[in-house]
């Protein structure tokens, strides 16, 4: 993404402003005892960092960047036994290696090895036991694998990820399969009942999510027609989840178990379900897929704050990441009610600052029902941080880390 947001850019001077507190606020915080996940740690914020230093290198401090990266590199022992992109191996190698490939000629091509026969020792299982999704699971090792494809030529990752994605498939008609929640998945809606099949309709911890993470496999020839099936055959069944009442909030429930609609947001809701099936329609070239996800998009630009349960500035639910997900929807339609919407979380999420500081970027949290100071990736002020970015124009090449590209 290179285009600029024209509020954004109208408000250049308050942006960077902003993004300079940011900064200041994250090397304030946090020493070097935090923990080092991607979505809630020190990869987040070095990711930040990182982008804020290509965009704009004054705003950075080159000493403190390199003391936090070799941290982050000095820990990697300490998370070999857990795989996820959280707070995990994934996450933190899928940050080493974003990095690593932005150096161009000078890449290092040794850098993730040891990461690679770590995480394809943990796929070297009969039949996968954990996690499907991409936060805690499956699909989270998949967005590693597919950073990794863009340099290296390693299909065995993804022979891997796609015999355990079809293995543990529900084939729930002879044209249409899906993926339920583990029994003793900890995303589960329904702990009390753990035997009742759950399906998950959230991009975070759903199918929506393992659509998505397979969808790099298409481009490995021998495993195309395997990835092929299982995408039509889990996006005809998504597309069988739309909700029936006309006049609901949205178009897709956080759950085919529940009719409630849902949130606006990254983790659940219609917005990156249209943006999975517009991707899918384009790779597959099957315009069904990408006409249905054109109304669900514009469906969604209609809903306002208290619509869209939007109760902070956040990436994972908040204003930011709507403004967000809105320019990669508009860049994926060239719609332009699609481009106001975005403008319009952006006004939304300045305005948060305009109020109340650096205190508008607090985190909710739906524990405590308390606003709370956050600097990470996903809730706090490296996300937000990073939206602002993509909205100043800064190319947003990062987004493959939350199934978005």
């Amino acid at each position: 993404m290179s285009s600029c947001l024209t509020l954004a850019s109208k408000n250049r001077e308050l942006i960077d402003k902003i993004l300079e507190q940011f900064v200041e606020r994250i090397s304030h915080l946090n020493k070097t005892t935090q923990p080092c996940g991607l979505l809630n740690g020190l990869a987040g914020e070095l990711l930040f960092l990182f982008k804020l230093s290509q965009f704009k290198p004054t705003l950075v401090n080159d000493s403190l960047f390199h003391d936090k990266l070799e941290y982050l590199q000095q820990q990697l022992p300490n998370v070999i036994n857990q795989p996820d992109l959280s707070t995990g191996l994934s996450g933190q190698g899928w940050f080493l290696e974003f990095i690593n490939q932005a150096q161009g000629a000078d890449y290092d091509s040794e850098l993730c090895e040891d990461i690679d026969d770590i995480l394809l020792n943990s796929l070297s299982i009969e039949r996968w036991q954990g996690e499907v999704e991409m936060v805690k699971g499956l699909g989270g090792i998949a967005m590693y694998a597919a950073r990794r494809q863009l340099i290296s030529d390693c299909p065995e990752f993804f022979e891997k990820i796609v015999s355990h994605f079809e293995s543990t498939a529900t084939q729930v008609s002879e044209n249409t399969l899906s993926w339920a929640q583990p029994t003793n998945s900890i995303f589960r809606f329904n702990k009390e009942n753990p035997n009742v099949a759950e399906y998950n309709l959230g991009l975070a911890h759903g199918v929506p999510s393992i659509i998505a993470a397979i969808l790099p496999a298409l481009k490995i020839p021998t495993l195309f027609e395997r990835t092929k099936r299982l995408l039509i055959q889990s996006c005809d069944w998504l597309l069988q989840q739309e909700l029936d009442a006309p006049q609901s909030v949205s178009c897709f429930a956080s759950s085919c178990n529940d009719n409630n609609g849902s949130r606006l947001g990254w983790c659940y809701g219609d917005l990156t379900i249209a943006l999975t099936l517009a991707r899918v329609g384009k790779a597959l070239e099957l315009p069904s897929y990408v006409d249905k996800a054109k109304k669900v998009s514009l469906h969604a630009a209609k809903r306002n704050s208290s619509q869209g349960m939007v109760y902070d500035a956040g990436l994972c639910h908040g204003s930011a990441g709507l403004a967000l997900i809105f320019q990669l929807l508009h860049q994926q339609f060239d719609e332009p009610k699609l481009l106001q919407a975005a403008n319009k979380w952006l006004l939304y999420t300045l305005d948060l600052y305009r109020e109340k500081g650096l205190e508008g970027f607090y985190m909710y949290s739906s524990l405590t029902k308390e606003y709370q100071e956050d600097s990470g990736f996903l809730m706090g002020y490296s996300g937000i941080g990073l939206c602002l970015l993509a909205a100043l124009g800064e190319q947003a090449d990062w987004t493959d880390c939350l199934l978005m590209s």
